[in-house]
């Protein structure tokens, strides 16, 4: 198995939100791949560890923000009730 890498997560997330991200999420952009870089440098440390969480999971928000919401199960259950 190839050793993972913060860098190549954070270039495979970038790929997958190719055109949802906008020129506003360049700043969460760079300093997530400075913080992985830094990560996969052996730096880690749990506040660079919880730094480039917050950071994905806020760009992620923004990524999947245009994504209706997941149909709960008992909402599936309801809808599947009343037809």
């Amino acid at each position: 198995m190839p050793a993972r890498k913060f860098t190549t997560a954070v270039n495979r997330f970038k790929r997958s939100a190719k055109g949802r991200l906008s020129d506003a999420d360049a700043p969460a952009v760079a300093t997530l791949e400075v913080l992985a870089s830094e990560l996969d440098s052996g730096n880690l440390t749990p506040a660079l560890i919880a730094q480039y969480g917050l950071t994905y999971r806020s760009l992620l928000k923004r990524v999947t923000a245009d994504e209706p919401p997941a149909e709960s199960e008992l909402t599936a259950l309801l809808r599947d009730a009343q037809a």
